[in-house]
């Protein structure tokens, strides 16, 4: 799988910018000081992968300042058919259109045309600030593999926001207790796939990450993943709608839905410890990289291709020694990397194309 061509007009710094990559080269670099528009790069590839932003949930953010609208689009080798995606976002009305050539798709029917794999410092987050995080690359990766996975979940967090909607009308007097059946409901049926669907992947990533990370660390460590729903136990349908409705009172007083799939966490264990707790920051940094092969690997098992590689200033966090651990795996993917000094680019063994960027222009170099 490869991007040929990339064409942007209006997304963020980038005004009007039209990018034709080698085939012979699978190392794109983007070089430039901070906040000339390289990062602006990636979210548009990942944008024609995920159909969403990495950094914001405000899509209007992405629309240049002075533009009415943005178009990102992607001409894509596959092994079976190439593919032109596009995401159009216009300011007013605020409205995202996804196209796959030319047709206009559900969201659903456009993520997974173009499979990628983003890794950027802010990834070490992950490990020990947030479970909102965690949650986050779960969902990012079964949204690629997994279409039915996907469906759910868009189900459940639109019964979620209904359910939430309907606790804080109950709340202030303006509805009933008992309107809550039909989203208890809703979450429930939604909610119990997706549980089922994580513990698997979880697994699957398990069978990948153990060798990949005692070649990360350069130790005999055993690497352990564990999923952690937020009513505890491994909940099916019939145990979350039974939780939802004993947590009746509890929500209705917080005005929002305390338990349930979108509350629960991914716990990372380095023979047996939590590694949130005791992890070290070189272990946080093995950790990412075992995470980000596992999932290259798996979707290759899917696809039977590569993913492509978005690669944000990782030279900042990783040392020599893992840069070349990570450059040795990545070897059959297209990756496009970004950095601020060209050096950094010179541990890549291999043929590059690299581009400057300088103020929202992105020139070969």
């Amino acid at each position: 799988m490869r991007v040929e061509s990339l064409h942007i007009q209006g997304f963020r710094n980038l005004s009007k910018t039209s990018l034709e990559f080698d085939p012979e080269r699978n190392f794109v670099g983007f070089i430039g000081s901070n906040g000339q528009g390289k990062t602006n790069i990636l979210e548009s590839l990942f944008l024609l992968g995920i159909s969403k932003s990495f950094r914001t949930t405000e899509n209007e953010e992405m629309v240049g300042f002075d533009q009415d609208f943005f178009s990102v689009k992607g001409v894509i080798q596959r092994k079976d058919d190439p593919l032109t995606a596009e995401v159009i976002m216009t300011r007013k009305p605020l409205k995202k259109t996804l196209k796959a050539n030319g047709a206009v798709k559900k969201a659903s029917d456009f993520i997974g045309h173009l499979s990628v794999v983003f890794f950027s410092p802010d990834d070490l987050g992950m490990v020990h600030l947030s479970p909102s995080l965690r949650r986050r690359y779960l969902d990012l990766l079964l949204s690629q593999l997994d279409r039915d996975y996907l469906e759910n979940a868009l189900r459940y967090q639109s019964a979620l926001k209904q359910r939430n909607s309907l606790l804080r009308q109950i709340g202030d007097g303006g509805a009933q207790e008992g309107e809550l059946e039909f989203w208890d409901q809703e979450l429930s049926r939604n909610g119990a796939v997706l549980i089922a669907k994580r513990i698997d992947v979880i697994e699957r990533i398990g069978a990948f990450a153990t060798p990949y990370y005692k070649e990360a660390t350069g130790t005999g460590d055993t690497l352990s993943l564990e999923y952690q729903p937020s009513g505890g136990g491994t909940p099916d349908a019939d145990m979350l709608f039974g939780m939802f409705k004993k947590n009746h009172s509890r929500d209705i007083a917080l005005g929002s839905t305390q338990s349930g799939p979108h509350r629960d966490d991914l716990r990372f264990l380095c023979n047996g410890h939590d590694l949130a707790s005791f992890g070290s920051r070189g272990e946080w940094r093995s950790l990412i990289l075992t995470l980000k092969f596992a999932e290259i690997e798996l979707l290759k098992a899917k696809n039977g291709e590569s993913p492509i590689l978005l690669l944000d200033d990782v030279f900042s966090e990783l040392d020599e020694s893992r840069q070349k651990t990570l450059f040795n795996s990545i070897a059959g993917c297209q990756t496009f990397i970004t950095t601020t000094h060209r050096e950094f680019l010179d541990v890549i063994d291999a043929e590059k194309q690299i581009f400057v960027v300088e103020n929202g222009v992105v020139a070969p170099s």
